[in-house]
């Protein structure tokens, strides 16, 4: 963070004034709305000469001074949606949620888990272990992480790790927390009722996983010693009580990407339909809105203060102004990125990812008639709410592989699942259509909107149809 260091003996000159104005707003233009009121706070508690301008309730229109209203309650960050990937899931122990709570059952997977965890888990280190493992889960449920890596990132020995990963892969949804398929399957089967069944089912996904997957039931069954009639009525029961993705009602709509934790957040932009189109607004502008207090411009005006003391004041009130032309500044860039990113990409706004038409930085600093570090700096860490109410990270709107990655998910998901297309297939495909790829790429971007292999969905698709 810049430090303004504003000496009281020396009057700044007019080119001193625009060095720290500009400085002063490289420091606060990256800031985040979370970031940026955190830092008004502290401002305000380092600087008494600033005053926080009093703004109407959204809800009952009393005068507030913060961001929650002290008569109704309303909080000017309330009812922003969350993605679903800017906060992680808290890792320090706190108020443990009631059986209410859960019962509720939060929107998106990280809160849901994070829920049950600080209600079954008592050690604080396995705690903050578990839910530093949350942030590694892809949009399936697996965990997408190395035990020993993540071991050395939250410096603690191996067996916290595995003993944190054992209480994440007891929540629900079952089989959360696998690294395979397999060890998904095993999990979702090992917390059903015992049976003959639920026996031959478990043992099949243990040891004859890639035999099924190759339609191998007779050499299956000779192995187990059973008959294949048994088998298939196995298959029958594993295709009727487990999923392969245990977080598939979770999962994120936008662009298919992984959801990471720092994509859970509190957007900077909201983005809403009306009559006449779109419109912007910045979230939680109230309560950035600073003044200096109306007894300090009097104290100055009269002739209370001893020299020493005046001179002082005048130190901190061209602190709090550089500050507040700082804030001024940040929004009004925000603002204006905001306004031409969405009169930029109206079709994709109302198609969907198919109709994104890329943007550059180089696009919007030429338009604004600024440089390309000041837009990036405006937008990058920055999020948007969609009009729909996801939380999407303002990098979608440049993201070039977003319509080809939206087309490779929409072939996958209407391809034979029996036969479905290879990497070499799916570019055949694009190329067709006219998207000029080669088969690495297409297997970049896929992994990307993490999609499967072709061998891993024929091995699921084989397994789940083996008996219709």
């Amino acid at each position: 963070m810049v430090q303004l260091d504003v000496r009281p003996i020396l009057a700044p000159t007019v080119e001193a004034r625009a060095l720290q104005t500009i400085l002063a707003v490289n420091a606060i233009l990256p800031l985040t709305a979370l970031e940026i009121l955190a830092r008004v706070d502290q401002e305000l508690q380092e600087n008494p000469v600033l005053d926080r301008v009093p703004s109407p309730c959204g809800q009952c229109g009393n005068p507030v001074e913060g961001l929650i209203c002290s008569r109704c309650g309303y909080s000017v960050l309330g009812g922003l949606g969350r993605l679903p990937r800017e906060r992680p899931p808290r890792t320090e122990p706190d108020d443990r949620p009631s059986a209410l709570d859960l019962a509720e059952s939060p929107a998106n997977l990280f809160d849901h888990l994070e829920a049950q965890l600080r209600v079954a888990v008592r050690d604080r280190t396995v705690l903050r272990v578990a839910l530093h493992l949350v942030g590694y889960l892809d949009p399936r449920g697996y965990l997408d992480a190395d035990l020993a890596y993540v071991a050395a990132e939250v410096g603690v020995p191996d067996c916290r790790v595995e003993e944190a990963l054992r209480a994440l892969q007891a929540c629900e949804p079952a089989g959360v927390g696998a690294r395979t398929v397999q060890e998904c399957l095993l999990l979702q089967l090992d917390r059903l009722e015992p049976s003959a069944e639920r026996d031959l089912a478990r043992a099949l996904v243990q040891d004859h996983l890639d035999a099924l997957g190759r339609g191998q039931h007779t050499a299956v069954a000779a192995r187990l010693g059973v008959r294949v009639e048994a088998v298939h009525a196995a298959l029958r029961y594993l295709r009727q009580r487990t999923v392969p993705w245990p977080a598939e009602a979770f999962r994120a709509e936008c662009g298919g990407g992984r959801v990471r934790p720092e994509e859970l957040a509190t957007p900077d932009v909201v983005i809403s339909r009306t009559e006449q189109g779109y419109r912007v607004e910045l979230v939680a502008t109230s309560a950035l809105q600073l003044r200096i207090h109306p007894l300090v411009r009097q104290a100055l005006a009269g002739g209370g203060l001893a020299p020493e003391e005046r001179e002082r004041v005048r130190a901190l009130v061209r602190r709090g102004r550089l500050f507040i032309e700082a804030v001024r500044r940040r929004n009004a860039m925000l603002y204006r990125c905001a306004e031409y990113v969405v009169a930029h990409q109206q079709a994709f706004l109302d198609g969907g990812p198919a109709h994104l038409r890329p943007l550059t930085l180089s696009q919007v600093a030429q338009a604004l008639g600024v440089s390309e570090s000041t837009v990036s700096r405006a937008l990058t860490g920055k999020f948007v709410q969609m009009p729909e109410g996801r939380v999407v990270p303002f990098e979608v709107f440049f993201d070039s592989s977003l319509p080809v990655r939206q087309r490779i998910r929409e072939l996958v998901e209407t391809e034979d699942p029996r036969e479905p297309l290879t990497d070499e297939a799916l570019a055949r495909r694009l190329w067709a259509e006219g998207w000029r790829l080669a088969r690495r790429t297409v297997t970049k971007y896929r992994e990307m909107a993490r999609i499967p292999s072709a061998r891993a969905r024929r091995r699921w698709a084989s397994l789940q149809g083996a008996v219709t």
